[in-house]
C-alpha cells in the first residue's frame, strides 16, 4: 500500500489552451476545479458540493462549496465527511475479496455452502454465490420491504441478527429473475453477501469493513450512516432533498440492515485514498490484494458490471476505459470514477439528494477534468522518459 502524498499548486488558468502549452500542466488543476466545483454548486443550487482528484498517486485538487446545511451560513470544509450511498457496494466486495485471500470464503460460496441444513430456503437460492450476489446477476430483487426499511437495530448482534432476519426473509422465497442469467441492481443482493461474509467470519458487517478495508489502508474517518453532527451545532453536513417543493434537511439515512450495500461515509482525503489502492491495483502495483482479485473485482460481466465496480462511463470521455460507481440515500450523493489509462480517479461528493441534478454536475465536473488530467499524464510520462534516458 501507498500513501498518497499532497500536492496542490494553483495557479491562473485561462483556458485549455493555455493549459496544454504549461511545462508543468499538473500544477493547474487544483485552480480548475476550484472553478468548476463553486460554478456548479452555484448553477445547480446544491446545498454542498465537493470534489478531489489525484493522479500518479498525488492529491492535486481538492475543493468544496456551499453550506453545510443550507440557509444557515456555516460553510463545508475539505475536512467534512460526506455519505458515499452505493460506492459502499465496491468496499463490501474489497472486503470480501480480502476473506477469500484468508480463504474463509471462495467467490463461489454459495447460499446451500452457508445455510446447508436450512429447510425454509427456497431451493432456486442454493447455487447462488458471491459472485452472482456481487454482479447483481443472484435473481434478488431491489430493495426490501418498507418494513425492513423502517427498522434501525443497535450497532453489533442486534444489527447482525436482524440482517440475517431479513436476508432469511428474501431467501425463502423464490427468486425475483432467474439467477446467473439477469441483471437486477439489487441492494438486498449486496445485503445477503455481507450476511454470508458475517456468518463465516463471525464478526459484523461493520467491524469487517474496519478491520479489513479501512484500518490496512489507514482510513481514519470511515464510518456507517449520516455523519455525526455533534450536539446539532452543525459540525458537519447535513443532508437535503426536495419533499413537495421544499427542501428538507436532516440527519436522516437507510435502515443500517442495509449497510453492505450503501452507508459509509467519510472525508474526500479517505475516499482518494481508497480510490488511489484500487487504481494501483487495477495496474498490478498494490499490496493490499493479489492482482488477480483487483482483476476479478474490475472485471466486467452483465451490464458492463463488475464487482461494485461499473466499467464504462455513461458518455465518452475519451481518455481510455473509467471505472465508476455513483451512490445516493436520497439525502446525499457521491461519484467515483477511476481512469487508469491516465492514472488518475476523481471522487465527488456532495449533501444535496436531488440526483439528477447532482450526477449532472458530478459528471460535467469529470468531463472538463478529463482531458487536462490526459494532457498532465503524458507530460508525466514524457518527462519519465526523459529522465529514464539520462537527458
Amino acid at each position: 500500500m501507498k500513501a498518497l502524498s499532497f500536492l496542490i499548486v494553483p495557479l491562473v488558468l485561462s483556458s485549455i489552451n493555455c493549459f496544454a502549452s504549461e511545462a508543468n500542466p499538473i500544477t493547474q488543476i487544483d485552480k480548475l476545479l476550484k472553478r468548476h466545483v463553486d460554478e456548479k454548486r452555484k448553477s445547480a443550487n446544491l446545498a454542498g458540493l465537493g470534489a478531489i482528484v489525484i493522479q500518479d498517486s498525488k492529491i492535486i485538487g481538492l475543493s468544496v462549496s456551499g453550506e453545510r446545511k443550507k440557509g444557515d451560513g456555516v460553510l463545508v470544509s475539505q475536512k467534512d465527511l460526506w455519505h458515499i450511498g452505493s460506492i459502499t457496494k465496491s468496499f463490501t466486495a474489497t472486503m470480501i475479496a480480502r476473506l477469500i485471500e484468508k480463504g474463509d470464503l471462495k467467490w463461489d460460496t454459495s447460499i446451500k455452502d452457508v445455510f446447508p441444513d436450512e429447510k425454509n430456503i427456497h431451493s432456486e437460492w442454493n447455487d447462488v454465490t458471491l459472485g452472482n450476489l456481487l454482479a447483481h446477476t443472484s435473481g434478488a430483487t431491489r430493495n426490501f420491504s418498507l418494513l425492513v426499511s423502517l427498522k434501525n437495530p443497535n450497532a453489533g448482534s442486534e444489527r447482525m441478527a436482524a440482517r440475517e432476519s431479513a436476508v432469511r426473509n428474501i431467501l425463502s422465497q423464490r427468486p425475483e429473475a432467474t439467477p446467473g442469467g439477469t441483471f437486477v441492481y439489487s441492494n438486498v443482493g449486496y445485503t445477503i453477501a455481507g450476511v454470508i461474509a458475517e456468518n463465516k467470519a463471525g464478526a459484523s458487517w461493520e467491524n469487517l469493513i474496519r478491520k479489513e478495508v479501512f484500518s490496512p489502508l489507514g482510513i481514519k474517518s470511515g464510518g456507517f450512516g449520516a455523519p455525526k453532527d455533534i450536539e446539532g451545532k452543525l459540525s458537519q453536513p447535513w443532508g437535503h432533498k426536495k419533499l413537495f417543493g421544499f427542501t428538507k434537511s436532516g440527519k436522516d439515512d437507510n435502515t443500517p440492515i442495509i449497510g453492505p450495500a450503501g452507508t459509509i461515509h467519510l472525508s474526500l482525503n479517505d475516499l482518494a485514498l481508497y480510490a488511489d489502492e484500487h487504481l494501483q491495483g487495477i495496474q498490478g502495483r498494490s499490496s493490499f490484494l493479489k492482482r488477480e482479485s483487483f482483476q476479478r473485482l474490475h472485471h466486467p460481466n452483465l451490464n458492463s458490471y463488475a464487482y461494485g465496480w461499473v466499467i464504462g462511463p455513461p458518455e465518452e470521455l475519451g481518455v481510455g476505459t473509467a471505472h465508476w460507481h455513483n451512490g445516493s440515500n436520497t439525502m446525499w450523493y457521491a461519484l467515483l470514477v477511476i481512469l487508469p489509462d491516465i492514472n488518475a480517479a476523481i471522487a465527488i461528493t456532495s449533501n444535496d439528494g436531488n440526483f439528477k441534478v447532482a450526477e449532472y454536475s458530478a459528471w460535467e465536473i469529470v468531463k472538463r477534468l478529463a482531458k487536462p488530467l490526459e494532457i498532465a499524464h503524458k507530460k508525466s510520462m514524457s518527462s519519465g522518459a526523459v529522465k529514464s534516458a539520462g537527458y
